[in-house]
């Protein structure tokens, strides 16, 4: 038994104390449990972006892919079980079938995603708010029984790491990519992309052949070297910068506007969006081309497919390049 092996199997006697408060605390935790999830985060970013602040929106959407990317090579790299894998004793409120238990992506994406959002706001309520949800969220995932206290702990450090990560290099960053030629960044996007792809493989080489330990029968079905979550970050990520990129040299556009242009542009960008993720779901081929292309192609479409829509049907006014991106 590694020191890992021994610190899970110290963690299970305070999960079983979590889960025997109130079933009445359940739905509570099951809700805030969503505040952690890029799900969370991607559903609302579109309003964020069409809506209130496209910047912010593009440094928030930025910020969680990354975060994810990096949680899922991690996961990925670690190979460790979740708590009701290795415990029949302890019940999975919340099944997470399929993906390995730290760090914990819910804590880490949580952390980056409401930190970065508490930092843009800049007042001592959003901080204050920001850590409580991140807390709710680390302590739902134990209570939930799908992480470890080192899961969550694991998943806030490495949040925090990377939000610092890309604070520190946002600004120089930009400055550069800015300066270059559109062709050049659309390059650097599907660089960066594959980037995150090639992590994910390199962390999954040396577990080759890995079949679940026997002490694991509760986990049910485990993918071990399914890549299809990084596949859809991947081509999310190329999204993003390239559509970026295209909608920096649009010029923009203006976020602002009556409320009902405002209601008019979610509505209209939600259901073609909705639209794209049935269509690589549902009917096209699931490939890891398709899933990527899918992934790619929605992110554009949030990007630059739908501003530009927005334009063209008089829903929003174009913008100042320098206001939008600064």
């Amino acid at each position: 038994m590694d020191l890992l092996d021994e610190l899970h199997m110290m963690e299970l006697e305070p999960i079983v104390w979590l889960q025997r408060w109130s079933d009445a605390v359940r739905p509570l935790m099951e809700g805030v449990s969503v505040f952690g999830t890029d799900t969370f985060f991607l559903v609302c970013l579109p309003v964020l972006y069409w809506c209130v602040n496209p910047a912010l929106g593009v440094r928030l959407g930025l910020t969680v892919l990354v975060s994810a990317g990096t949680n899922a090579v991690a996961k990925l790299a670690l190979h460790q079980p979740r708590p009701y894998w290795i415990d029949a004793g302890i019940q999975p409120f919340s099944v997470e079938s399929g993906s390995f238990g730290l760090p914990s992506g819910h804590a880490q994406i949580g952390t980056a995603g409401v930190t970065r959002l508490a930092a843009a706001a800049g007042r001592p309520w959003a901080w204050w708010t920001g850590a409580a949800v991140i807390g709710l969220v680390c302590l739902s995932r134990v209570y939930l029984g799908v992480h470890f206290i080192s899961d969550v702990v694991a998943g806030v450090l490495l949040g925090l790491a990377v939000l610092v990560l890309v604070l520190k290099l946002e600004r120089p960053a930009t400055a550069w990519w800015r300066r270059q030629v559109l062709w050049v960044q659309l390059t650097g996007s599907a660089a960066v992309s594959g980037t995150l792809l090639a992590a994910a493989v390199l962390a999954n080489a040396p577990y080759a052949g890995w079949s679940p330990p026997e002490a694991w029968s509760s986990a049910g079905t485990i993918a071990p070297e399914s890549l299809d979550t990084i596949v859809a970050m991947s081509g999310g990520l190329f999204g993003m910068l390239a559509g970026t990129s295209i909608m920096d040299r649009l010029g923009w556009f203006d976020a602002r506007g009556p409320l009902g242009a405002r209601a008019a542009r979610w509505l209209l960008g939600s259901l073609v969006a909705g639209l794209i993720w049935h269509a690589q779901r549902e009917v096209l081929p699931q490939t890891g081309v398709t899933r990527y292309a899918g992934y790619a192609l929605l992110a554009l479409w949030v990007q630059v497919g739908a501003p530009v829509t927005f334009i063209r049907l008089g829903l929003m006014s174009r913008g100042s390049r320098v206001r939008a991106v600064h």
